[in-house]
């Protein structure tokens, strides 16, 4: 029944659109990091480094382009193109149900975001 891989993916954005799914509000990280091309290695590596980035360092002045780089040096393949509202939508993926801790970090960079480039609050 379920022997499309791509059919799933599109099973779960068109949930994920249902539930509001947007970069201030992942509705799955699991989800981003699939959309990206991603595996469950790819997954599990994001989430255990940024845990270990958020307890065992000082991360309150990264930026976007901080977390962009460090998730190059994490998965080079997956996230050498990705743009800043993927970064976002990671972070606040993370924070919802992973790591609570990143939430100031995230929620400032989401906002930053949203200032300048101008977009309605979502």
């Amino acid at each position: 029944m379920f022997e499309d891989v791509r059919l799933q993916g599109q099973i779960l954005g068109e949930m994920a659109t249902f539930l509001g799914d947007s970069y201030m509000r992942s509705v799955s990280i699991a989800l981003v990091i699939q959309d990206l091309g991603g595996t469950e290695e790819t997954f599990s590596n994001v989430l255990t480094k940024t845990h270990q980035l958020v307890h065992n360092n000082d991360i309150s002045q990264y930026t976007v382009a901080d977390f962009k780089a460090f998730y190059q040096k994490i998965e080079p393949e997956i996230f050498k193109n990705v743009n800043d509202v993927i970064i976002i939508k990671v972070l606040n993926g993370l924070l919802s149900m992973y790591i609570e801790d990143l939430y100031p970090v995230a929620k400032n960079i989401a906002l930053t975001y949203q200032l300048d480039n101008k977009l309605p609050g979502i």
